[in-house]
């Protein structure tokens, strides 16, 4: 199943690319059709005399349509592959962040999962399979993790923010940016709360909260307890609701890397940070720029 699910996450890139590649194929086919049939039109006869045995020569021969179609195919995909990695190292401080498609799951290294603020495992009926938190939970269930037991024991000695007995499932509410160390064989997870349960099962995080969390999230990841060499996180916190809609990626990155930087000013969580970025998000982020933007960030974060 593991394997399934890296094909499946692959494939969503694939897919991306190939409508991609179509749509501009398909734009630049007419637009270079609707350029020869301006010519025909407003040129002299005698000067559009070669432009109008084009269609004659193309029926005759019809390998010659076929190559042109293939080579703006050809450029169409070339125009579109996405630069799916950035890179940037700070030479001061010897850390390196790098952007990247791909699946938070597969990396080696600690794997950060956002949760909800009470850490349920409850697939379905609170946490959907279609978020990151539900593929984590899933991936338990193949290798039968007592998950549940793990998150137990790493609570146990913690105080929760409060308790409400209103909440589906787990009732103890722990403030975000708390984080939960649990193994899946031999593979470091965190697990960082992230959003606020409702007792009707929705939630919640605020802009403010997203930066207070990233903020709280660094500085407990910097723990002996958590601390790694390489850490690695998605992109938090794309498809809530009450974020504003203007709140783009790379705005959510460019806040991640900030507070980041922020707390690394006092001890830094991991020699690199890897910054997963889903397929559908990938047209959003100009990977090209990156390790300019992170350079700036890094000397002058203004979180």
């Amino acid at each position: 199943m593991e394997k399934n699910n890296k094909t499946d996450y692959a494939l969503l890139h694939w897919k991306t690319l190939v409508w991609l590649t179509v749509r501009d194929t398909l734009s630049w086919l007419f637009v270079a059709i609707t350029l020869i049939a301006s010519l025909i039109a407003f040129l002299p006869d005698e000067e559009a005399l070669w432009l109008r045995q084009i269609i004659p020569f193309c029926a005759y021969h019809v390998w010659v349509p076929a190559v042109a179609l293939v080579l703006i195919a050809g450029v169409a995909l070339l125009f579109n592959w996405p630069r799916t990695k950035a890179v940037y190292k700070d030479k001061n401080t010897d850390i390196s962040i790098i952007i990247e498609c791909c699946d938070v799951l597969q990396q080696k290294g600690l794997k950060v999962i956002h949760t909800v603020d009470t850490f349920d495992t409850e697939l379905d009926r609170i946490i959907s399979p279609r978020t990151l938190h539900g593929a984590f939970l899933q991936l338990c269930r193949q290798q039968h993790i007592n998950l549940d037991e793990q998150i137990d024991a790493a609570l146990e000695h913690r105080v929760p923010r409060s308790v409400n007995e209103n909440l589906p499932g787990r009732k103890k509410q722990y403030g975000l940016g708390s984080v939960c160390g649990v193994k899946v064989g031999d593979e470091p997870y965190a697990c960082v709360a992230f959003t606020r349960l409702q007792p009707n099962g929705t939630i919640e995080i605020t802009k403010e909260e997203y930066i207070r969390c990233l903020k709280q999230m660094w500085r407990n990841l910097s723990d002996p307890h958590y601390k790694h060499d390489e850490v690695n996180v998605a992109v938090m916190g794309n498809k809530f609701v009450d974020l504003p809609a203007e709140f783009s990626t790379e705005q959510k990155i460019d806040l991640m890397i900030q507070t980041f930087f922020v707390a690394a000013r006092e001890k830094a969580c991991c020699r690199t940070l890897r910054i997963c970025v889903h397929p559908n998000n990938v047209t959003d982020i100009d990977f090209d720029t990156y390790p300019t933007i992170i350079a700036h960030l890094a000397k002058r974060p203004v979180i």
